[in-house]
């Protein structure tokens, strides 16, 4: 009787060639401590430890006994939500948004950062991401083919990236900058100027800006600027502003919606051709409360 061959199953290189999952590591080094009968302060994932608001929670359980809720949404999120969301911006940064075109609904702003490489970077095309940063930028940068090049943010520059020091050749090959501020881990806020310097660059190289404004409703005095009121932001770049940490609905899967502006004045034929490809998690979209 024949053996049979044991089937050879292996990983895909994108896969094998991952570094560890930095918040996964984390989690497993307090569980560990936590074993030890260790009391810990927990500096992880930024995960607030107080429950949501009981209004938001009584608003939630309303919105799903409304059965006009319980049908798949638009696929670029409800209309009503976008205005909302273009009002927002509006409200908070003086910005006018077109709803239709410029506001795009995805179940948290991991969702928009992790697929706007496989939208924009082709094999070979250099990403720029902050060092220290959040991991999903140059984690999905790889996966799409892409090389993260990190720019060090150093307290003796503010916790800014010096655009300046970037080799010539890594920023002809540049294709996203990643910014993000107010900023995860440092706290650091932009100063002014800074945004300029962006812009400038962006213009020279053909950057593409992508700013993740996660938090830009946590702070102590002045209300943080978002990048797109730079003069000159708005022809090349991505915005990214999420609200689910702000109200306590980060466990909360039904209402992380995020507000992803797209502004593309120059080249609407771009947004037109991601707008009528298949979303690849389109059936993740929820009815906005």
């Amino acid at each position: 009787m024949v053996k049979p061959r044991r089937m050879k199953i292996e990983l895909a290189h994108r896969i094998r060639e991952l570094p560890p999952y930095l918040f996964a590591k984390i989690d497993a080094l307090k569980n560990e401590e936590r074993k030890k009968g260790r009391d810990l302060i927990d500096l992880g994932i930024g995960d607030p430890d107080l429950p949501t608001p009981s209004h938001i929670v009584e608003a939630l359980a309303n919105a799903g006994r409304d059965p006009s809720t319980h049908r798949y949404p638009s696929y670029v999120g409800m209309e009503d939500f976008r205005r909302a969301a273009a009002g927002f911006m509006k409200t908070r940064f003086g910005l006018t948004m077109d709803p239709g075109r410029e506001v795009i609904c995805v179940i948290g702003s991991k969702e928009a950062i992790a697929h706007f490489p496989f939208a924009f970077v082709n094999p070979g095309d250099v990403v720029l991401c902050p060092d220290p940063g959040y991991p999903v930028y140059a984690t999905l940068t790889r996966f799409a083919g892409g090389e993260p090049y990190f720019l060090p943010l150093r307290r003796e520059l503010g916790f800014l990236p010096d655009l300046d020091a970037i080799p010539a050749d890594v920023a002809r090959r540049a294709k996203v900058l990643w910014i993000n501020y107010p900023n995860n881990p440092t706290a650091a806020l932009a100063v002014p100027g800074f945004y300029e310097k962006v812009v400038a660059f962006a213009h020279k190289n053909d950057v593409i800006v992508a700013s993740d404004l996660a938090y830009s409703e946590m702070y102590y005095e002045s209300a943080p600027p978002s990048f797109l009121q730079t003069p000159g932001a708005l022809d090349e770049a991505l915005n990214c502003l999420e609200k689910d940490n702000e109200f306590l609905l980060q466990g909360d899967v039904f209402t992380r919606d995020v507000i992803s502006t797209w502004i593309w004045y120059k080249r609407e034929k771009e947004v037109d051709a991601i707008r009528l490809r298949p979303h690849p998690y389109e059936f993740f979209l929820y009815y906005d409360v």
